[in-house]
């Protein structure tokens, strides 16, 4: 139909080119812009350009150099940070031929970690599946580490504190642990649950006697102490995640490593608000008191329930009718596109009635995209919000972005790296680095510290109780007898 309309004549013609050139010149600085904005947050892998090594040496040689150009891709390395990596890396290509699997391994982890950022990392599930593991898995609650989850030979464990791993406290090992992981002390405790299944890692950096076997000391529901020698899986299981929500439900690696893994009932973890519904990203449901709750365990959804769609809709009913108290659960939330869940947050006061109450629940698993999810809408709900829980796995301020991955040439580890800089204390506004979304539409939502405490024990957990809700819950009932 167009080639018929142009060759009707030249007149015709002319003015297709000039429209087009109308359209061209219009779209041309946002074609630009565009442009210059996945350029400049796009990250830049370098090639892997390797010859195939002659031996161990030199396959360790060829990850170190490649190690070395990480700052190439990730933007969050400062000159200081970037000369610490490089004597790091000098001093490990001293050591290559001497060096264990796992002091190497751990040695690799610990270049990116010298950020200090929880998005510049080597990916953990891939480092713990290369280390040994225990017959047992680890989590952290309010009151201390737990064993829970075991192979059936052992399932009498699940349920005891850790009082002591090997020779060393449980907090004095997420201490040690630093230097080889980045992000803030409360993303490391929830970490380093993962490493403690893995006795090999531990040993590598002096933290335990043994690779292949741990000590434990530890307190039962009773509270008498006991010890238990532990040693290492003849086939390892891979990693599983370790956030609460998960505790209680049987992962792929445990179904397809051949293993009898045993943990604690469903039945309790699906009691609580936040174990509710364990196969859902998103869900709501309405409390007694006029409350609605909202439940995101990432900021992405599914196919089912895609987040910006499923938020507007619950928004809309809110709209029609406020709550008179709208929580919103972001515990264990491990992050995703916070631009989802940016429309909602920015007009979060209109969602609950005139003094209405808003309530953020965190945890220490509470990651990238979902501290920004909170951190809207603590801005946008102002002093009617109110943020629950526990500090969140990442600072108010942190790079992120990016999405690429360098892959070790040898190792074939996966380093993730970051491009932009978020501050959602004060507010972004440095062109050269920010992100600049953050500019645009960031907020400065100030410190984002818990207002009401209220961490998950475990106790609480294994008899079905949801110690934040069990807050928010006492909160609004002593609000409501307030004249």
């Amino acid at each position: 139909m167009l080639d018929a309309q142009i060759a009707k004549g030249p007149g015709m013609k002319r003015y297709f080119l000039v429209a087009l050139g109308a359209v061209i010149l219009v779209s041309l600085p946002g074609l630009i812009g565009a442009g210059m904005f996945f350029w400049k947050f796009s990250p830049h892998i370098p090639a892997a350009d390797y010859a195939p090594p002659a031996n161990q040496a030199e396959a360790r040689l060829q990850d170190l150099d490649y190690l070395r150009r990480i700052p190439e891709a990730d933007k969050s390395f400062s000159d200081a940070e970037i000369a610490a990596l490089n004597a790091h890396i000098d001093a490990l290509e001293a050591q290559v031929e001497t060096l264990s699997e796992a002091e190497f391994l751990m040695a690799l982890a610990a270049g990116p970690a010298i950020t200090e950022n929880g998005h510049t990392k080597m990916s953990l599930h891939a480092l713990m599946n290369r280390l040994n593991s225990l017959p047992v898995r680890f989590a952290w609650f309010a009151d201390g580490l737990f064993i829970v989850r075991a192979r059936a030979a052992h399932a009498d464990l699940i349920g005891a504190r850790v009082i002591r791993y090997g020779e060393r406290d449980p907090d004095a090992i997420v201490a040690a642990l630093d230097p080889y992981h980045g992000g803030n002390d409360a993303f490391r405790r929830a970490d380093s649950a993962y490493f403690y299944a893995a006795p090999a890692g531990l040993h590598a950096i002096g933290l335990i006697a043994e690779p292949g076997r741990v000590t434990l000391e530890l307190a039962g529901a009773d509270g008498e102490a006991f010890s238990r020698t532990l040693e290492v899986e003849d086939a390892p299981t891979r990693v599983m995640r370790a956030t609460a929500h998960g505790l209680a439900q049987a992962s792929d690696a445990e179904a397809e490593s051949g293993h009898d893994w045993r943990f604690l009932d469903p039945a309790t973890s699906e009691a609580t608000w936040f174990g509710r519904h364990p196969g859902r990203p998103v869900w709501s449901e309405a409390l007694e008191g006029g409350g609605v709750y909202w439940r995101l365990r990432d900021v992405i959804g599914d196919d089912e329930a895609p987040l910006p769609a499923w938020l507007e809709a619950e928004a809309e009913r809110l709209r029609a009718a406020p709550a008179r108290f709208l929580v919103i659960d972001l515990r264990s939330n491990i992050g995703g596109d916070y631009t989802r869940s940016m429309g909602v947050m920015r007009e979060i006061l209109t969602l609950v009635e005139p003094g209405g109450r808003i309530y953020v629940l965190t945890d220490g698993a509470t990651f990238s995209a979902g501290v920004v999810t909170a951190a809207l809408a603590l801005a946008h709900g102002g002093g009617q919000a109110v943020m629950v829980g526990e500090s969140m796995g990442d600072d108010a301020q942190f790079w992120a972005e990016g999405g690429g991955v360098m892959r070790l040439p040898n190792s074939d580890l996966p380093l993730l790296v970051s491009t932009a800089y978020h501050d959602w204390e004060n507010g972004c506004t440095d062109w050269s680095r920010c992100y600049w979304l953050n500019i645009i539409f960031g907020v400065a939502a100030g410190p984002l510290d818990v207002d009401l405490p209220a961490g998950l024990r475990f106790e609480d957990y294994r008899r079905g109780v949801d110690t934040g809700m069990e807050a928010v819950l006492a909160a609004e009932t002593a609000r409501s007898d307030r004249p």
